[in-house]
């Protein structure tokens, strides 16, 4: 599992984001998750590494979801404007399929089907929160 959260396969973020974060001995999304749990952390940690502290948001997010789907799904939600697993429960699967599916259209990626969403969806229900935005 933890090397489907390597930071080489996120595919929202620069090469030039990317390598910093390697350089920095940051390569799994966990790593940069433990040293950005909160807004202060991820400022400090965005100066230390030389990346946007957005950057690392959006990464604490992908991370988040991934409770609850895979990577690629992740990162078209995070584009799509979801911002935690919790919220997914909330909306409506239309509505989420139809936000998802612009999202991977504008950025030329395969759109997920509807039952991965609804699992995901699922698999929200009752989460916990689990870092601090």
């Amino acid at each position: 599992m933890y090397d489907s959260l390597n930071v080489s396969r996120l595919r929202l973020l620069s090469g030039k984001e990317i390598e910093a974060l390697r350089k920095a001995g940051l390569h799994s999304l966990w790593e940069i998750v433990e040293r950005a749990l909160t807004k202060r952390e991820r400022r400090r940690l965005a100066e230390e590494v030389g990346v946007d502290e957005g950057v690392l948001l959006k990464i604490v997010r992908i991370t988040d979801l991934c409770r609850v789907c895979n990577l690629d799904l992740a990162e078209l939600l995070v584009e799509a404007g979801v911002c935690t697993p919790l919220e997914l429960p909330l909306r409506h699967l239309d509505v989420l399929h139809s936000m998802v599916t612009e999202a991977a259209a504008r950025l030329g990626l395969e759109p997920p089907d509807r039952d991965a969403l609804k699992e995901a969806q699922l698999r929200a229900k009752d989460l916990p929160p689990l870092f601090d935005y």
